[in-house]
Formats: C-alpha cells, structure tokens, sequence
C-alpha cells in the first residue's frame, strides 16, 4: 500500500495547518515540498490551480483545501 502524498509549500499557513493536522492524527505521508515558483508536473495534473496543500490519497482521491485535509486526518 502507498502512502498518500501530501504536496506543501513550507511557509504557507494553510500548509502548516495542513501538516500539523496529519501529525496530530499520527498520519504518515510522503511529504513533496515545492518551489511555488516552479511547481511539479505531478502536482498540477492532479490539482490544476496550483495552490498548496494538495493530498493525493491511496485511492485515487484528491484533497485541494486545508480544511478538508484535516477533516480527512
């Protein structure tokens, strides 16, 4: 099983919020930093706007919002 990817931009605060959640839920992810200036491929094809956080589950689905990340978590 993989685990999902969480891509993050350091200094965002919705970002922070973000990982802090995982963290406290005891959530292991693959943690993608990027450089907003040069964002990854990857991350835009499965999140178009290009904004941080993006968590890409195990199963497919994609969470594009803090907020629904630390539901998730």
């Amino acid at each position: 099983m993989s685990l999902p990817i969480l891509y993050s931009f350091r200094r965002c605060p919705y970002a922070i919020r973000a990982r802090m959640a995982l963290a406290y839920a005891g959530i292991v992810c693959e943690l993608r930093e990027v450089s907003l200036r040069n964002k990854p491929a990857a991350m835009l094809a499965i999140s178009p706007k290009g904004t941080t956080p993006v968590l890409q589950l195990s199963n497919g689905c994609i969470l594009e919002e803090s907020l629904d990340i630390m539901y998730w978590a």
